[in-house]
């Protein structure tokens, strides 16, 4: 059988060592949240809830999945779970009946402040040495999903 990509092995591929560099620094978060019973996914929305709420900002699970870029389906997933586990609370709008508000609880929120030191631990141990070197790591990243942003819907 013959090997069809411009590639002669995988390692070759940019996207396939970007898949390869995700799951393993997933993996490495996963670990350490879980210590803290979190998910990578729950961390991520209970974090990004708690900061658009200190911004002043009404969160709502389109808005969260929206700052997030993740998928609707899987943010009203994870909501329910974190609903369930008391970090956060979801409230009627009261100037919009349907629009349905999310917060974190005062659990939820000593929760997050547990969390991050402990990802921001991993982010160092795992990205710390090419940092050093490669200063613009962040705003490489940030070009390419700048470049690269589609619309889900």
């Amino acid at each position: 059988m013959e090997w069809n990509s411009k590639f002669n092995e995988p390692n070759e591929s940019l996207g396939f060592l970007l898949w390869r560099v995700t799951q393993t620094w997933q993996r490495m978060i996963t670990k350490e949240l879980n210590k803290i019973s979190l998910t990578h996914a729950q961390f991520v929305l209970l974090a990004a809830s708690d900061f658009l709420n200190s911004c002043g900002e009404k969160v709502t699970q389109k808005k969260l999945s929206e700052f997030t870029h993740s998928n609707c389906m899987m943010v009203s997933d994870v909501v329910r779970t974190l609903e369930t586990k008391g970090l956060i609370i979801r409230t009627k709008n009261p100037s919009d009946k349907r629009e349905i508000i999310l917060s974190p609880t005062e659990e939820g929120l000593n929760r997050v402040k547990i969390a991050l030191p402990i990802v921001e631990a991993v982010d160092v141990g795992f990205f710390g040495n090419i940092m050093e070197k490669e200063a613009r790591l962040n705003q490489i990243l940030i070009r390419l999903l700048s470049l690269n942003t589609f619309d889900e819907k």
